[in-house]
């Protein structure tokens, strides 16, 4: 009988997959032990509130041809949200798996590091809590207001200045932050995973440009989407990867422009209240109500609306969760459910048979390896608006492709999973 210590979780977007996946996913097997590696991968809309560059599926094939061994998905509804509901959601699910080690990138955090800002952070404090709301009346964001009352809390607590100095070190770095996130959720859950962080190398996490061996997931978007070649890119993706993504274009996140516009026109001729989507506040939906929304470009778009206390990635979150039709009641109910409601699986390798048989005798959720059967399997309301709300995400993605380049995909409740 397998070992599940024997298992490791990773979650990502691979948007795209690069040499920099490549490497944690082979020192996530190092660091561990582990003999097989199981993805929990971003669906058709990722968290920087934007279409995929590549289908998921599409996307699952290129782990698993790079030495992942089984591949689920992370629904949209939750990639594309705040770095908490995404993490909560993904360390769910990999608990209920049965897994128990999960390995994420940092810039510079270890391991030992996010348990100790962990145990010291207290977010349901009346000084936490304080803080936090003068921050965001002063016009502060909400990444910088809450950045400001854990540095208020931990004072409060006789924090030493080192502490203050690395916490504040830590936490202005992306993948620190979302680690920290994931070692929240760890403890929030109550969940058995340890966590294991890999240092990340080469460009940092936005570097818009192309240097040594391991350039940003943003940098190759911006090549490849400038009309770049996958060919050209080769020195920093995985062969198997590159052969996977020349045989389809990369979808911009432009062809939302005029979707959007369409979708908000409708919704106010219709007499809908923005603010009812998730991530929209009031203040924000009567922004975008006025706005021109005509714009080339996406980034122009979401530029247009953004200010002081709405970051760019929460503005595009927002637009994403308005085209989505993802509202704040529908959000409600799925993270009021206990744990993830079930795993989609997108793929797996042919010689990983023993570690599907023993996630599926030790998971908690049913795992749907063809979501035509979801019905059958899932027992609760919320488990099958959260899959039917993945399908519609990934019906509009498809719609979007097409307009772009006129190829047509299968339907999520027609797809075949990945084996390789």
């Amino acid at each position: 009988m397998m070992n599940l210590a024997e298992i490791v979780g990773i979650i990502a977007e691979y948007h795209p997959f690069h040499n920099g996946h490549l490497y944690q996913m082979r020192n996530a097997r190092a660091m561990t032990g582990a003999s097989y590696c199981v993805v929990v991968l971003s669906g058709h809309f990722v968290q920087r509130g934007m279409p995929a560059i590549y289908s998921s599926r599409l996307r699952a094939e290129a782990a698993l041809r790079c030495g992942a061994d089984a591949v689920f998905e992370l629904p949209s509804p939750f990639s594309s949200a705040s770095a908490r509901d995404y993490a909560r959601f993904a360390v769910s699910l990999l608990s209920s798996l049965g897994i128990q080690q999960l390995s994420c990138g940092t810039e510079d955090a270890s391991s030992a590091e996010l348990s100790l800002l962990t145990d010291c952070i207290s977010e349901e404090s009346p000084i936490f809590q304080h803080s936090l709301q003068c921050s965001l009346k002063d016009g502060l964001s909400f990444p910088e207001a809450r950045l400001a009352a854990i540095l208020d809390d931990l004072r409060s607590a006789g924090a030493a200045p080192e502490l203050l100095l690395r916490t504040k070190e830590l936490l202005m770095q992306p993948n620190n932050i979302l680690a920290l996130e994931y070692a929240h959720a760890i403890r929030t859950l109550s969940s058995e995973l340890q966590l294991c962080c890999v240092e990340r190398k080469g460009s940092g996490y936005h570097d818009p440009v192309l240097h040594g061996d391991f350039a940003s997931a943003t940098a190759l978007r911006g090549q490849l989407l400038q009309g770049s070649s996958v060919s050209a890119l080769s020195d920093y993706m995985p062969q198997e990867a590159c052969e996977l993504f020349s045989t389809v274009p990369p979808l911009s996140p432009d062809r939302l422009c005029a979707a959007l516009e369409r979708r908000i026109l409708n919704l106010l001729y219709e007499g809908r209240a923005l603010s009812d989507f998730a991530d929209v506040s009031g203040e924000l939906a009567a922004r975008i109500a006025k706005s021109r929304l005509q714009y080339e470009s996406y980034e122009t778009l979401v530029n247009a609306l953004k200010t002081r206390q709405y970051t760019h990635t929460r503005i595009a979150r927002a637009l994403t969760h308005i085209f989505l039709g993802i509202t704040k009641e529908q959000m409600q109910l799925w993270k009021s459910c206990s744990s993830a409601p079930y795993a989609r699986l997108l793929g797996f390798r042919r010689d990983s048979a023993e570690l599907l048989s023993a996630l599926k005798e030790h998971s908690s959720i049913p795992i749907i390896s063809k979501a035509a059967d979801a019905p059958q399997l899932l027992s609760t309301p919320a488990a099958l608006s959260l899959l039917q709300a993945e399908a519609h995400a990934a019906a509009l993605w498809n719609s979007l492709l097409f307009e772009q380049s006129r190829i047509s995909s299968p339907r999520l409740y027609e797809q075949q999973i990945v084996i390789v």
